[in-house]
């Protein structure tokens, strides 16, 4: 058989292409990112979505199935059953039960795209139960980890979860249900294939960040019968998305944007300062903005940070009021939390390397959660947040404001609340722009200071008496 259907990918036997075939092949699935070398990138290097033996190629199975015809056999298996007495005891509302439909009758392969607070990760544990094949999770962040397997523990008692982590090799079927594995492990280690065969289904979470070129060779190493990508935002800017499309499939069901939620207000808060250290755009020898440093001027301004702090103490005078504190860079929010200690007000942090129980007693603790971006853009689960201050600036802010969406709007005690922060360089205005522009296409009341339309807003709070600068050519931002 030519055409063969392996836990590697669709296996193509070399002897069957022509000269000119298997060039067109290899030259239509060698990818290459997108830069935005006017902004100071690095040429990215080009890298095949394939593996090759001596006799076949191996190609992303729906790219192949899609270009070259369906399989002429499998040697697919459907996995190790589940144990009958493991049962599933969640209930998903209407639109998810919708959702977990679609995927199953697309065969059960292809992407779940919604927002935060959705319930992707329930959703995903319900169509693994419906399989009841045994299965793996696939995370790139040790906190995934264990909130998948904390959210596994809630929903199905007794499940027996094991971990491909570092040193932990966790897979035999005789002794767990399922596996969640760390993405970095699996790029370095290989899954005995005998006991790859014995799983039917995986998940991978946030599965956006498979279009990289790192992360994509998981996609070779990882094929079962059902796969399923999880992401709230599929699209990358680098044109990578079409990458985890090609093994795993298109979005089954794709939401780009919230139902509109009149209830969500947004303050915009413009900042302005006299200072150069602060007002000038850093540029290269070509004239071109120097983004990290622009961000580090902009963080370490003390007067923009007492700015803010001005703000969170009026936010925290509303006792219920749940704020969560995003920034790019830790040493910004620690010099914030600095500034509020004389409050009283308790405060904690949700940011990378901490241990997971220091974690989550902030997370129930705190009125003000100090937090990284890259923690609040995925799986952040802490229902009772609702407000968010992003205190440096963003480009991509719908995983961050779902942090406080969690509710359903008839469960909320009070109205979410986002404070965004803007400054006066023209990246930033341009980002601001866009922000403003997705707040209202949900549909949230925007009070903006410089909006004479809107009637509510409160006068431009200004540090120095500066002009704004006029609007300067659109920037692009390049967000992890």
């Amino acid at each position: 058989m030519s055409k063969v259907m392996t836990t590697h990918g669709y296996a193509l036997l070399k002897s069957s292409l022509t000269s000119e075939e298997d060039i067109n092949i290899r030259k239509q699935l060698t990818v290459k990112p997108n830069t935005f070398s006017k902004y100071g990138g690095v040429e990215a290097e080009e890298f095949p979505t394939y593996l090759e033996s001596a006799t076949r190629l191996y190609l992303p199975r729906m790219w192949a199935r899609e270009h070259l015809g369906p399989e002429e056999s499998s040697v697919m298996v459907e996995g190790v059953p589940l144990p009958s007495n493991l049962k599933f005891t969640g209930k998903p509302y209407e639109y998810q039960e919708n959702i977990i439909n679609l995927f199953l009758e697309a065969d059960a392969n292809g992407l779940i795209c919604v927002p935060c607070g959705k319930g992707k990760t329930f959703m995903a544990i319900s169509i693994a139960f419906r399989l009841g094949k045994r299965f793996m999770v696939i995370v790139d962040k040790e906190f995934l980890l264990d909130q998948w397997a904390g959210e596994m523990r809630n929903l199905c008692p007794g499940i027996r979860i094991g971990r491909f982590q570092t040193d932990q090799m966790e897979v035999e079927p005789e002794m767990y249900d399922c596996t969640i594995c760390m993405i970095q492990t699996i790029v370095k280690r290989q899954i005995p294939e005998t006991v790859l065969r014995s799983y039917g289904f995986t998940i991978f979470d946030e599965c956006h960040h498979l279009g990289a070129k790192h992360f994509s060779k998981v996609l070779n190493k990882i094929q079962t019968k059902h796969m399923l990508g999880l992401s709230a935002t599929p699209t990358r800017d680098d044109g990578l998305t079409k990458v985890f499309e090609w093994h795993l499939g298109k979005p089954v069901y794709w939401e780009k944007k919230r139902e509109a939620d009149e209830t969500v207000r947004v303050e915009i808060l413009r900042y302005e300062n006299d200072d150069p250290a602060y007002t000038n755009t850093p540029t290269n020898f070509r004239g071109e903005v120097i983004l990290p440093r622009l961000l580090t001027q902009i963080v370490n301004c003390r007067e923009r940070s007492q700015f803010i702090a001005n703000k969170l103490q009026e936010l925290i005078k509303e006792p219920t009021r749940r704020i969560l504190v995003l920034s790019e860079r830790i040493g910004h929010l620690e010099d914030l939390e600095a500034l509020l200690k004389s409050t009283g007000v308790k405060m904690g942090y949700y940011i990378g390397g901490m241990k997971t129980a220091v974690r989550d007693l902030a997370a129930t603790e705190a009125q003000i959660l100090w937090a990284s971006y890259a923690m609040a853009s995925e799986a952040m689960n802490i229902k009772t947040l609702n407000c968010v201050v992003m205190a440096s600036p963003r480009r991509k802010i719908e995983q961050s404001i779902g942090r406080i969406l969690r509710q359903r709007p008839e469960e909320r005690s009070l109205a979410p609340l986002i404070v965004d922060v803007v400054d006066i360089h023209g990246p930033m205005c341009s980002q601001s722009r866009n922000r403003i522009q997705f707040y209202r296409k949900c549909g949230y009341k925007v009070i903006d200071g410089t909006d004479d339309s809107d009637d509510d807003a409160p006068a431009t709070k200004k540090q120095g008496s500066k002009k704004r600068q006029e609007e300067l050519t659109e920037y692009a931002f390049v967000d992890d």
